[in-house]
C-alpha cells in the first residue's frame, strides 16, 4: 500500500511555516493544475488567533505568498462560520492580507446556496452549499488544532468543511459522524491541508483554553492531516470515530501504521489536551 504523507514542523512564524511546508509536500503540482482554488480557514467566532479558536491569518499570508511565486491567481478566501465573516475578516486581518495579494474574500454566510445532491446518502440527501464552494474544484484546507465537544471529538481538516454550508450547518450534530460522511462526498476538494497547531484550543471549540503546541501538520490527504492532528493532541487511534470511518468510505487515510511520517514525531510535539464536555 501506498503511504499517505504528512509533514509536522515546529515553529511559530505562521507565514514561513506555510509557506516551507507547501514547499516540502510540492503542493504546486496539484494547484496549478486546477481552475479555481477555495482557501478555506477557520472561523467559528471573531477571536483572535492566539485564542486558538481561528486560524492564524500569517498562516493564510504564507499561502498566499506560495500561490503567488507559483503564478497561481486563481484563488479566493472563503468561511462560513458562527459569526459576521464579513466582520470577522475585517478584525483578525483576513481583509489586509487579501487587499495586499489581490485575493477576493467570500462570505459563505451571505452567499447563495446550491444544492448538491449527494451520491449514495448514509442519511443526507442533499446538502446547501455556498455558491463558491460549487465553483472551485480545489481547497486549500487550513483549520485549527481543536477538540470539539459532542460525537466529533475533535475539529480538524474534515469537520472544517462544514463551513462551506451556506444555511443551517445545526443539523451536523445530528448522526454527526454519518453526516460527515455525506459532507465530505460532496466537498471532496480537500488536496492540500495544513492544520494550524501554533496555538491550539482544548476544552471546547470555542469556551476553551489556548495550548502553545508551536507546529503545523500538512498532507496531500486530509484524513491522514486529521489521524496525526488527533494523535498530537492525545487521542487514541480510533478514538475519533470519523477518522477511521473517513478511511472505510475511501476519503484517505487514517491508519497510522500506513501514514509516512516526516519532520518531527508526533511524540516529540503531543500535549495531551483536554477533552470536550459532553
Amino acid at each position: 500500500m501506498l503511504k499517505s504523507v504528512v509533514l509536522i514542523k515546529k515553529g511559530t512564524d505562521g507565514r514561513k511555516l506555510a509557506y516551507e511546508v507547501l514547499t516540502e509536500i510540492a503542493a504546486e503540482e496539484i494547484l496549478t493544475k486546477r481552475n479555481k482554488i477555495l482557501i478555506k480557514p477557520n472561523i467559528t467566532a471573531a477571536m483572535p488567533d492566539s485564542t486558538g479558536v481561528t486560524t492564524h491569518v500569517s498562516i493564510v499570508e504564507g499561502v498566499l505568498q506560495f500561490l503567488a511565486d507559483n503564478s497561481i491567481k486563481n484563488a479566493v478566501i472563503g468561511e462560513g462560520g458562527g459569526c459576521d465573516i464579513t466582520q470577522a475578516y475585517e478584525k483578525l486581518g483576513f481583509s489586509k492580507v487579501a487587499l495586499k495579494y489581490g485575493v477576493p474574500l467570500a462570505d459563505f454566510n451571505k452567499e447563495p446556496e446550491v444544492i448538491v445532491k449527494v451520491p449514495n446518502p448514509l442519511v443526507q440527501d442533499a446538502f446547501g452549499l455556498a455558491k463558491t464552494v460549487t465553483e472551485c474544484d480545489c481547497i486549500i484546507n487550513v483549520p485549527c488544532l481543536k477538540v470539539h465537544k459532542w460525537e466529533s471529538r475533535v475539529t480538524l481538516c474534515l469537520k472544517n468543511m462544514m463551513g462551506c454550508i451556506a444555511r443551517n450547518r445545526s443539523i451536523m450534530h445530528q448522526n454527526f459522524n454519518q453526516r460527515l460522511m455525506d459532507l465530505l462526498s460532496v466537498t471532496n476538494k480537500s488536496e492540500v491541508n495544513i492544520i494550524d497547531g501554533i496555538v491550539g484550543h482544548e476544552g471546547d471549540e470555542i469556551h476553551g483554553n489556548p495550548v502553545g503546541v508551536g507546529v503545523v501538520i500538512a498532507s496531500r490527504d486530509w484524513v491522514a492531516a486529521d489521524a496525526v492532528g488527533a494523535a498530537v493532541m492525545g487521542f487514541s487511534e480510533g478514538e475519533v470515530g470519523h477518522i477511521p470511518l473517513a478511511e472505510q468510505h475511501g476519503f484517505g487515510i487514517g491508519t497510522l501504521a500506513n501514514i509516512e511520517l516526516r519532520g518531527a514525531s508526533i511524540e516529540s510535539v503531543r500535549k495531551p489536551f483536554k477533552r470536550g464536555r459532553d
